[in-house]
């Protein structure tokens, strides 16, 4: 099979995954595996010739976009032993590589998909690179791109890999501070819930409260008046408040008693 060839095949798989009703067909069928195949061959002869800027191997955005279509509708769960790992370093590639707007969106909507299947599945994903792949959707100028990879990111920090990176991170925590105060309601609600699951970790807890966050929560409470966003804002700021008494002394602490003497 010829170049001509395999860029037509993954022209028209790309076309039958924009149908939805096909999409859950593609599973049943393999299509994940040959999509994967047909990506990965891709990525060999563009690296092969010339890197990222040569014209050959093109059609693996179409390889990964038809595989980001397939994980935004179907069920993760369903997928073939193995399927959903060979999934992401396309989608992950799209997020910094693709070449329009629309294919950064749909592979974020994608990857949240599948990071919501378990604890596992985040901390392979993470594993993998996904949580510093997903920061370019966040540099991008568009809010809905913006907005998919806090959301995706928000689903991450459910998993004990991102908790050990967050504790370390005061980049990462700045990010959901910042995403906190978006104007874009699902943005916020994605950002502030992401503090309010980080934020049960004392160790992260204590972390954001370093970063100035109980005074941003509070701000964040005060000039939105969207009761999911503010139950979210409570529960970081409970467990901030609940972290932070823990590790201060007690009063009745004989250690700090026989220091005072």
């Amino acid at each position: 099979m010829n170049e001509q060839q395999v860029e037509a095949m993954a022209f028209c798989l790309k076309k039958m995954a924009n149908d939805e009703t096909n999409r859950g067909v593609m599973v049943q069928q393999k299509g994940i595996r040959l999509l994967s195949e047909l990506y990965n061959l891709g990525a060999a002869i563009m690296d092969a010739s010339g890197g990222p800027d040569s014209k050959k191997g093109m059609w693996r955005e179409d390889c990964a976009v038809a595989l980001a279509r397939i994980a935004i509708s179907t069920n993760p769960q369903l997928y073939p032993q193995g399927s959903m790992l060979t999934m992401v370093r396309p989608l992950m590639w799209l997020f910094g590589d693709a070449t329009h707007e629309l294919h950064q969106f749909e592979a974020g909507l994608g990857l949240t998909n599948i990071a919501s299947v378990d604890a596992d599945t985040r901390d392979t994903l993470v594993m993998h690179g996904a949580w510093s792949a997903l920061t370019n959707l966040l540099a991008s100028d568009n809010e809905q791109v913006q907005r998919v990879g806090v959301e995706c990111m928000a689903n991450l920090v459910m998993c004990e890999r991102s908790i050990v990176r967050l504790r370390d991170s005061e980049q990462d925590i700045k990010l959901f501070i910042m995403f906190a105060k978006a104007e874009d309601m699902r943005t916020k609600l994605a950002a502030t819930g992401g503090l309010a699951m980080m934020t049960q970790d004392p160790d992260v807890a204590k972390a954001v409260a370093k970063q100035n966050g109980v005074k941003e929560l509070q701000n964040i409470k005060i000039g939105c008046r969207d009761v999911n966003v503010a139950a979210r804002v409570d529960m970081a700021l409970a467990n901030i408040k609940e972290a932070l008494e823990t590790a201060a002394p007690q009063k009745d602490d004989p250690g700090e008693k026989l220091e005072a003497k």
